[in-house]
């Protein structure tokens, strides 16, 4: 094939169909930065149709095939890693303390051993996919962790039990961060939130068959074969994960220079629609451990990173306390897992309709703020209510209220803030540290439990506290937004941006003056 003609006012040289190499991927290396990356919104929406039409591309069906071969497999995967990384609080709460015969403060340090190597190893996972394929990667990690929950349904002993956590989040630690990192290369800005929305709420999906499940359980298979509800639950989770393994390997998308399951054409319109938007992607640009300290130090980077780390804990929190709260308070253990399924529904409808919402209003900080608002309006109703009785009807809605607010502003803000990157380093970095951050949460709160009282005293004060300082932070990021914005405005910027060499033009592609960050 020819490569392609396609005309602009600074006569941009765009790559050959040649440029795919043996392995699948194309080498980008070469081409100068994208001029349409200057261009304004308009603009660049006519640009893509343009080259759409260049390309013989169906926009619209396009977007369907990449819902369909890149958004629904990471969909199965979220759902499975959290299907199999949220069940502590129902292990909790069916027994497996006194089958192990373990305190308290025992059980949370066997959990801290599954997040701490969770936490540590995410942020390198996302550097080892510019090495590794991610459909291998991850699918290998899949199989791993789950053989791990599954060998913790058969522990005999507390050490046993400690061992398969720490491997299981060895494993898990290969999987999340690098979905948001992958994703960002598929959609541009104003199509990202409402994706991000369906691949996130599948964590409401998960705790509401966790939930089901448990409770099926109880009822259907405690003790059989000697096995506890706690030790089925395990099992069925793990056996569920290592079979569905084998399918993600096949179904697991690539970045889009190396995907499987598009014709050349459409890779070519994918890489070229976002490079209009983002500018180059620096696919195969190598870079040094010293660019990514520098990425570290940018407050684009780490800013987020810390917010994230704030917002992160409740979501955490709430899986552990909800259905133990319930039990605390008086509901049988069945009774307990059906209260909790409510909220979940109405939490997975709620982060749908503000994705959808956020992508047509075309802003992100409002859906942050509100939902961060919702959980510390939940959370303080909580503490401050001193009636027992989570049967009062005004104390459970709070159950909705946290279901609703703290699983929709962690995913706004986590999409919103990497889809203000672009290119590969520092999406990358960024991606990395927010995920793994957010994820720090659950070990750090697992403490906050501790010794709590009856209404949950000093998890929920921890917990409003925690969320007021992410509200802050929040809006600092906005500010920074808008500096930063400001900033690109000056003559001073422009001209030092324009001394940079291509190469580091591509890796700090955000930084170009022509493009702005999203609120």
């Amino acid at each position: 094939m020819d490569s392609l003609n396609f005309k602009s006012e600074q006569d941009i040289q765009l790559f050959n169909i040649e440029d795919k190499q043996d392995d699948g991927n194309f080498d980008l290396s070469h081409v100068a930065v994208n001029q349409d990356f200057y261009l304004n919104d308009e603009s660049k929406a006519l640009k893509v149709k343009e080259l759409a039409l260049e390309l013989q591309i169906d926009e619209r069906k396009l977007m369907w095939k990449i819902d369909f071969f890149v958004l629904a497999p990471f969909c199965l995967l979220y759902l499975i890693a959290n299907f199999d990384r949220t069940h502590f609080g129902l292990l909790y709460l069916n027994g497996i303390t006194s089958t192990l015969e373990i305190t308290q403060l025992q059980y949370f340090a066997a959990c801290a051993a599954f997040f701490s190597p969770y936490v540590f190893f995410q942020f390198f996972s996302n550097l080892i996919l510019k090495s590794v394929r991610p459909h291998f990667w991850i699918s290998i990690s899949v199989l791993f962790y789950g053989a791990f929950v599954l060998a913790s349904g058969f522990v005999k002993s507390y050490s046993g039990y400690i061992a398969c956590e720490f491997f299981h989040g060895v494993f898990q630690s290969g999987c999340d961060s690098a979905v948001f990192y992958i994703l960002a290369h598929y959609y541009e800005r104003r199509e990202s939130q409402k994706r991000i929305s369906y691949f996130y709420s599948t964590q409401h999906i998960a705790m509401l068959i966790n939930t089901v499940l448990c409770y099926g359980i109880n009822l259907h298979m405690h003790d059989r074969y000697g096995l506890e509800t706690w030790r089925w639950l395990l099992i069925i989770e793990g056996s569920i994960t290592m079979g569905s393994a084998f399918i993600l390997f096949f179904i697991l998308p690539d970045f889009p220079e190396g995907m499987r399951f598009f014709t050349n054409n459409e890779t070519l319109f994918i890489v070229k629609k976002l490079e209009v938007y983002f500018g180059k992607s620096g696919y195969n640009i190598s870079f040094s451990w010293k660019e990514v300290g520098q990425t570290l130090r940018d407050p684009m980077v780490w800013l987020p990173g810390i917010a994230a780390m704030f917002l992160g804990i409740i979501p955490y929190d709430f899986t552990y306390i909800q259905s133990i709260s319930f039990n605390f308070l008086g509901y049988s253990v069945e009774g307990a897992m059906e209260k909790a399924i409510y909220p979940w529904i109405c939490g997975f409808l709620y982060i749908i309709f503000t994705g959808y919402m956020s992508d047509y209003f075309r802003i992100r900080s409002p859906f942050v703020i509100v939902g961060t608002i919702f959980t510390i309006y939940g959370l303080m109703v909580l503490r401050y209510i001193h009636s027992v009785s989570m049967k009062d009807p005004w104390k459970y809605s709070t159950d909705f209220f946290i279901a609703c607010g703290a699983y929709s502003a962690l995913p706004h803000f986590i999409g919103w803030a990497t889809f203000n990157l672009c290119g590969h380093l520092r999406r990358s970095v960024a991606t990395s540290l927010m995920i793994s951050l957010s994820d720090l949460s659950g070990l750090y709160g697992l403490f906050i439990l501790l010794n709590n009282n009856i209404k949950l005293t000093k998890a929920t004060t921890v917990g409003y506290v925690w969320e007021f300082v992410s509200l802050v932070l929040v809006i600092a990021y906005v500010c920074l937004v808008y500096h930063e914005n400001k900033k690109k405005r000056s003559r001073e910027y422009k001209d030092n941006f324009n001394e940079l060499s291509e190469r580091k033009k591509i890796l700090v592609g955000d930084k170009n003056p022509s493009y702005d960050y999203m609120y």
